[in-house]
């Protein structure tokens, strides 16, 4: 009991670690948009940045926290990991909301031009609207009517679709992830997903 108590510790630990050394990104990797900024918009440009950061360390977790790898399970029990799951998506979803808020809060709400050279952008618009139906229809399958058959292959079915559109926006639109440490590490990250992924669908 008490050797399981301390691994859940360095889990958590190693969980904050992560979270706020992706979130130290956009001090040491600035991307030139900062360099036109000042004062409130500076901030706010900032703060955006690191709530999509947060999002998207929150999104790569939800793969983990659903990969039932049998040390997790051994660790914090299927329940507890289900839970953890479940508020994560909470979380990851209100951060989601609250990025694009804050960057173009930054530009005073202007919204960018419909240009091809924004396809970063509205691949982040179109994952948030990939994203709000996969976290109301989760949170509230049974209210909405859904049989869980119904909603796990949804489930499923999205789940790779918005990994692979987060890497996609993540990547192209900020050039902090460009190359360096910043590239390497969510490259990285991607190669876990696809074996977490490949995990559970191969047999």
């Amino acid at each position: 009991m008490k050797n399981n108590s301390f691994l859940r510790l360095t889990g958590i630990f190693v969980f904050g670690v992560v979270l706020y050394a992706a979130c130290t990104i956009p001090f040491y990797f600035e991307s030139p948009s900062m360099y036109y900024k000042t004062g409130m918009d500076r901030l706010m440009l900032r703060s955006g940045k690191i709530f999509g950061i947060i999002t998207t360390v929150l999104l790569l977790f939800q793969v983990v926290l659903a990969s039932r790898l049998q040390v997790l399970n051994q660790v914090f029990t299927a329940k507890k990991l289900f839970q953890y799951h479940r508020t994560n998506g909470l979380i990851l979803f209100v951060s989601a909301m609250i990025h694009p808020i804050l960057i173009l809060g930054a530009d005073h709400f202007v919204f960018f031009p419909f240009e091809s050279r924004y396809w970063p952008e509205f691949i982040g618009v179109f994952l948030l609207m990939v994203l709000l139906p996969f976290v109301l229809l989760s949170v509230w399958q049974k209210k909405l009517g859904l049989n869980y058959n119904t909603w796990k292959l949804f489930h499923k079915t999205l789940a790779p679709v918005i990994l692979i559109l987060l890497f996609i926006h993540a990547m192209n639109v900020s050039r902090s992830f460009e190359s360096g440490w910043p590239f390497y590490l969510l490259s990285a990250a991607g190669l876990i997903m696809v074996f977490l992924f490949a995990r559970r669908a191969l047999p």
